[in-house]
């Protein structure tokens, strides 16, 4: 797997350049499906790929849940953001933590699964963490016959004497094959000192009836869900999974 220096060394950023209040809307959409799809009461939920934890913080008031991140720096800044969470570190494509949920979830970290195999063992570890008739939930940005590139994002945030502008170019540069690439540029001013840190993601890139033949080859009855997307054109996807 990649090493990035977002989830590293420029871990820091993460909570500026995305700040936990911007997933509201969305964390809204999946507690609905989760809710709807698991009745009422108290369930238990874990995360896989949980990143700086700023989904999860809006669902924590109503599931008991367990996170699960690659990255130690992101595994902790998730761990500042929501202190009452049972944080293990973890590839999502083999972990196995040896309990059973009401319900599995994986937000935009399912984008850095880059083949096939990889979609499939991330799959099987949703499935080994469910009980009977338990919920997985994935929300891919996107799928291929949507991705639109090349383009170019770009923001500024700050806190305190630090402004952060953030500069993300998106392609396909080959589409025979299953990857994507993001390459970022961060332009960090701490203080009127500048400093610019490149950053290159590779990730997946799969039609959707990929997705959808994986979990039914997986063990689950799929149904695909949608709202609207943020800007760019990222998220709004959101595929439902109840175990067989």
């Amino acid at each position: 797997m990649q090493q990035h220096k977002l989830y590293n060394e420029l871990c820091y950023l993460w909570p500026i350049i995305s700040p936990p209040w911007e997933y509201t809307v969305e964390a809204w959409h999946l507690r609905e499906v989760l809710l709807e799809k698991l009745g009422s009461g108290r369930h238990r939920l874990l995360e896989l790929g949980v990143g700086g934890g700023h989904v999860l913080s809006h669902l924590t008031g109503d599931f008991d849940a367990t996170a699960v991140d690659l990255s130690p720096n992101m595994l902790a800044l998730s761990q500042q953001l929501n202190p009452g969470v049972a944080h293990h570190l973890g590839d999502m494509r083999s972990v196995r933590l040896g309990l059973e949920f009401d319900a599995v979830f994986i937000h935009d970290a399912i984008c850095y699964m880059q083949t096939e195999d990889d979609l499939a063992a991330a799959f099987a570890t949703a499935r080994a963490h469910l009980r009977p008739g338990g919920v997985f939930v994935v929300a891919p940005d996107h799928f291929k016959e949507t991705f639109e590139g090349p383009t170019v994002l770009h923001w500024t945030q700050e806190k305190g004497d630090l402004k952060v502008t953030s500069i993300e170019y998106s392609d396909d540069p080959d589409p025979a094959d299953t990857r994507c690439e993001s390459v970022f540029f961060y332009l960090i001013n701490q203080g009127g000192t500048l400093t610019v840190e490149q950053d290159r993601h590779v990730l997946g890139l799969f039609p959707k009836e990929t997705w959808l033949r994986l979990l039914t080859e997986g063990g689950f009855s799929t149904e695909e869900r949608n709202y609207p997307p943020y800007e760019g054109g990222y998220g709004g996807n959101i595929l439902v999974g109840t175990l067989v």
